[in-house]
C-alpha cells in the first residue's frame, strides 16, 4: 500500500481524496506542492516510489516471521511518518527495513550513508567541463559515527561496472554537509554516463549514490534555438525539455538533443512559412502544449492512425502511464510500440499524457493534464466524443478510475491495468464498460484491488470483462491484453 503523504493542513483535502482512491491505497497528494513548494514535491515523489519499491520487496523476498514482522513494522512506521509531513523520518525508516530485508546490519555507518543524497549542478555537460555534486542528507543520523566515511567519484559508461576517478577522495564530515566535490569530465568523453559517489568505510564498500549524466557540447544549438524564442509549444519544449533534464528532474538517457532542436527548428521554419506541420500527417507525434494552470510548457505523445484523413471522426484512446513513467512509456516501453500498432489496425487515435511527475497519480494538476490533453487533441483532429476510452497500466489504472468516477460523462470504456480503486465509487460509473486486468501474483499492486472492482462492477451489473492472469506478474500481462482491450473498445 502507499504512504498516506501529506500534512495537517487540511482534513477536507484528506477525505475527499481517500474518498476517491479507497481505503486500501491511500495518498494525500497536494497542488501546491508542484508550484510553491516544487522541492518537497519531489521529496514526496521519492517517498512514494520507495513505498511502492518497498511493498513489492517485502511481498517478494524471502523472509523469515521475525524479518517480514519487523519490515512490516518499520513500513507502518515509515507511512505514519509520511502522514505526518515527516519525508526523512519516513526515508529513514524505510531504509533501516531494507537493511534488514537485505540482511544488513543497521550500524550508525549504515544508517548515515543510507540517509545521503547526490545532485550535480547540471546533467548535460560538455566534454572537458566541471560538475559540481552536492552530496547531502535527506535525513539526519540518529547515532554518531566514529569511522570515518569516504567518497570518491568516478565516471562510467550505463552498461560498465567501474569507471575511472574524476575527483580526489574525500571524507563525509556528518557536520559539514551538504559538501561540493568537482568532478573533471574527460575531453574525449561523449554520450551517456553515470557519474559515481562511490563510499566506503575502511577497506569496506559501502552502497553508493548514482548521478545520470550527458556529455555533449550544446551550447550553440541551444542558444541558436533561444534566439528564435520560439511561441510554438510543441519547438519551445525542446528547450524545456533540455533545461529539465540539466536540472536533474528527469534522465538525460534516451535523448537525442540535436534531433529534438532539429525537429523545433523545423516547426519553426513551417509556421513561419504559414504552414501547419502536421496537417495531413500520420505517425508517431512528440507534442506539447501550455497550461492554463500555471503557464508551464507540457508534453504528450500522440499516435494518428494511417486511416485518418479528417472526413470522419475517428476513435480516440487516453493512456495513462504507470509510476517512474512519462508520456513516452507506452508507446517505447512496452512491446516497443505495440500498441500504436494495435491501434493502427483498428483506426484508434492513441495519446499518452505527462500528468506532471512520474508518481502523481493523476491527481490535482495531473489530473487537469490529463483533460487538457484530451482537448487538445480534440481540437486539432476530428474524434468521435461518444468512441473516447480511458485505460492504464498501475498508477495509470488507479488515475483510470479516479478520472472516470471524477467524469463519467467523457469516456465510452474504461481499461485499467494492474491497478485498484474506491469500490464505492463504481456507482457512478457503473454503466461504463470496462476492461479490468490484473495478475494473480502481483507483487507490487496485490490482485485483491481489482478483485474488489470487479465485484463492486458485479454488484452493480457494470458490463465488464475481467482477466486474472495466472501466475501473471505486475508488468507482464500488459501487453498481451492490448489487443482484445482494444477490440473491447470498439465494440462499445
Amino acid at each position: 500500500m502507499l504512504p498516506l503523504i501529506g500534512s495537517s493542513r487540511t482534513g477536507t483535502i484528506r477525505r475527499s481524496i481517500c474518498a476517491d482512491i479507497g481505503p486500501e491505497f491511500l495518498l494525500l497528494y497536494r497542488n501546491d506542492l508542484l508550484l510553491a513548494e516544487q522541492k518537497v514535491a519531489m521529496i514526496v515523489s521519492i517517498v512514494l516510489r520507495t513505498t511502492v519499491g518497498y511493498g513489492t520487496m517485502l511481498a517478494s523476498r524471502p523472509l523469515a516471521d521475525e524479518q517480514k514482522a519487523e519490515a512490516k513494522k518499520l513500513g507502518a512506521a515509515a507511512q505514519a511518518a509520511a502522514a505526518g509531513g515527516k519525508y526523512g523520518d519516513a526515508m529513514r525508516s524505510y531504509a533501516q527495513g531494507t537493511a534488514l530485508m537485505m540482511g544488513q546490519e543497521w550500524t550508525p555507518a549504515v544508517e548515515f550513508t543510507a540517509g545521503l543524497k547526490a545532485t550535480a549542478d547540471h546533467a548535460v555537460v560538455a566534454p572537458g567541463s566541471t560538475v559540481k555534486v552536492t552530496l547531502g542528507a535527506m535525513f539526519a543520523a540518529t547515532r554518531p559515527v566514529a569511522e570515518k566515511v569516504a567518497v570518491t567519484l568516478t565516471l562510467r559508461r550505463p552498461n560498465e561496472m567501474a569507471g575511472p576517478p574524476v575527483a580526489a577522495a574525500m571524507i563525509v564530515d556528518a557536520a559539514k554537509l551538504p559538501m561540493v566535490i568537482e568532478a573533471k569530465i574527460p575531453g574525449d568523453a561523449a554520450g551517456d554516463y553515470l557519474v559515481d559517489a562511490r563510499l566506503s568505510l575502511g577497506e569496506k564498500s559501502l552502497p553508493g549514490r548514482t548521478i545520470a549524466v550527458h556529455v555533449e557540447d550544446l551550447t550553440n544549438l541551444v542558444a541558436a534555438l533561444r534566439k528564435r524564442n520560439p511561441e510554438d509549444p510543441t519547438a519551445a519544449y525542446a528547450l524545456a525539455l533540455y533545461e529539465r533534464a540539466d536540472r536533474g528532474e528527469m534522465s538525460p538517457f534516451r535523448i537525442d538533443f540535436k534531433k529534438e532542436f532539429a525537429r523545433a527548428n523545423e516547426l519553426l521554419d513551417a509556421r513561419a512559412a504559414g504552414k501547419d506541420p502536421f496537417a495531413g500527417k500520420a505517425g508517431d507525434f512528440k507534442k506539447a502544449y501550455r497550461s492554463g494552470v500555471d503557464a508551464t510548457l507540457q508534453p504528450y505523445r500522440l499516435f494518428v492512425p494511417a486511416e485518418y484523413d479528417g472526413s470522419k471522426a475517428a476513435g480516440l484512446v487516453v493512456a495513462l502511464h504507470g509510476m517512474g513513467g512519462d508520456e513516452n512509456s507506452i508507446f517505447d516501453q512496452y512491446a516497443a510500440g505495440r500498441m500504436k500498432a494495435e491501434a493502427e489496425k483498428r483506426g484508434l487515435f492513441v495519446v499518452c499524457p505527462k500528468g506532471r511527475g512520474p508518481a502523481s497519480m493523476y491527481r490535482g494538476d495531473a489530473e487537469t493534464d490529463v483533460l487538457d490533453v484530451l482537448a487538445q487533441v480534440r481540437k486539432d483532429y476530428k474524434i468521435d466524443s461518444k468512441k473516447v476510452y480511458l485505460m492504464g497500466h498501475s498508477m495509470g489504472a488507479f488515475g483510470t478510475w479516479s478520472i472516470a468516477m471524477k467524469y463519467p460523462e467523457m469516456f465510452a470504456a474504461l481499461g485499467p491495468i494492474s491497478g485498484g480503486g474506491n469500490p464505492a465509487g463504481m456507482e457512478k460509473i457503473k454503466a461504463i464498460p470496462q476492461y479490468i486486468v490484473h495478475g494473480d501474483n502481483d507483487k507490487t499492486v496485490p490482485v485483491e484491488q481489482s478483485r474488489m472492482m470487479v465485484e463492486a462492477a458485479k454488484k452493480l451489473g457494470t458490463p465488464h470483462v475481467y482477466v486474472e492472469v495466472p501466475k501473471g506478474s505486475h508488468v507482464d500481462i500488459a501487453v498481451p491484453n492490448f489487443a482484445p482491450m482494444l477490440d473491447f473498445f470498439v465494440k462499445q
